[in-house]
């Protein structure tokens, strides 16, 4: 059993503080719970106890910006054009996050020999048809392609929506620790394909070969063949492509206290993770807090991509997408806060389904995200706060 290291037990309080982080904030008496965390959730840690409220800043210059996009207004290549590929929106050299809303069967294979790639379905079904066997994907699927494997997209019909993680890296589970092996999931829950060669004949171009384009070097070459590259019958060994959906995954809650974005974390390699924010119910212990504090990651970039349900009752356009540059003020406004608890009613839930991806690596957003931002949003910091910030 491997043991992690030993958390500082050295804290020291001054001022008006809570006698608990994070909950009993009625008796502040006005004041604003502000945490400023190292290592995401995982580090040093403090909590400040201010008067005015850290993210109702007047105005903030482009580089000091929360920053929200609409993802209806991203417009890959392969929504229109067989042949089109995803359209990449926020990067650094050991990941990228884009966006594929394939139309049609792919005229080609894909072997990405850069990274692994993890697939999450926001809207459509269809098949991922691997080197492995066929994979089906529905809404709330993740589709993990490790480096190296051959693969197509067949889609049931013309409306698909995939966020696509890529990681130079290769991509595991991220360490659950004490929760055992069973949760937040059963891994005998994984979708794991079967040989089954492609008797429909897919990826073919017009002259009746089988081209594989090969993502290598951050650039792309291809290879042509006389016959299909996904041609295998059998394989074994403990490398291979799964899905697995969210409905599967059951979040880690917690009556008396609010947990924390890592509790919730699915993938991860060792400078970003993966995870999502599900369906739970609000806390009801007298002292809870149903919210997160105000907050600055800062030893982390938070990107958040919205995929259903609403926000705390008030709807929001699904493929909204967040990007909280690291050190940066982040939290839900106090108006909203408020609005909120008091309407709340016992047995009410939560009901967002949000994708994250937190890493310790800054992202650069292509000037094609930069078209989808909103950019109206920069007045005041409370609307920008990430579409995932509730949880």
């Amino acid at each position: 059993m491997q043991l992690r290291p030993m958390r500082s037990w050295i804290h020291h309080s001054r001022g008006k503080v809570l006698r608990q982080a994070v909950t009993g904030r009625r008796e502040l008496g006005g004041l604003y719970e502000d945490m400023l965390t190292r290592q995401g959730f995982e580090g040093r840690d403090a909590y400040l106890y201010r008067r005015a409220e850290p993210t109702a800043w007047k105005h903030a210059e482009e580089g000091a910006a929360n920053r929200t996009y609409d993802g209806q207004l991203v417009e890959p290549t392969d929504r229109t054009r067989p042949d089109g590929g995803p359209l990449r929106l926020f990067h650094h050299p050991a990941l990228a996050v884009s966006v594929s809303r394939r139309g049609a069967n792919m005229p080609f294979s894909v072997r990405n020999v850069d990274g692994d790639e993890l697939y999450f379905v926001h809207e459509g079904t269809g098949t991922f048809y691997t080197e492995f066997g066929p994979i089906p994907y529905e809404p709330g699927d993740y589709i993990l392609l490790p480096k190296g494997v051959t693969y197509r997209i067949r889609p049931s019909g013309p409306v698909n929506y995939f966020l696509v993680v890529e990681s130079a890296e290769e991509l595991g589970f991220a360490d659950t620790g004490v929760l055992g092996r069973r949760a937040p999931f059963d891994p005998g829950l994984l979708y794991i394909p079967s040989p089954e060669l492609d008797e429909l004949g897919d990826g073919r171009d017009e002259r009746g070969t089988w081209p594989v384009r090969l993502k290598i070097r951050d650039g792309y070459a291809s290879l042509v063949y006389d016959a299909d590259p996904i041609d295998v019958e059998g394989w074994s060994g403990d490398l291979f492509p799964f899905k697995l959906n969210i409905r599967d995954y059951r979040p880690v809650m917690s009556d008396r206290i609010h947990v924390m974005p890592s509790a919730y974390a699915v993938f991860a390699t060792s400078t970003f993770m993966v995870g999502n924010f599900l369906p739970r119910p609000f806390e009801t212990a007298p002292d809870a807090a149903v919210f997160p504090p105000y907050h600055r990651n800062v030893d982390y970039d938070e990107f958040t991509f919205f995929h259903g349900g609403t926000v705390l009752g008030m709807p929001i356009a699904p493929a909204t997408m967040a990007l909280v540059p690291q050190g940066l003020h982040h939290g839900l406004p106090a108006e909203v806060q408020a609005q909120v608890t008091g309407r709340l009613k016992p047995g009410d839930r939560i009901d967002t389904e949000v994708v994250f991806v937190d890493t310790t690596v800054p992202l650069t957003p292509t000037p094609e995200a930069e078209a989808a931002q909103r950019h109206a949003e920069q007045e005041s910091g409370a609307p920008t706060a990430p579409v995932g910030d509730w949880m």
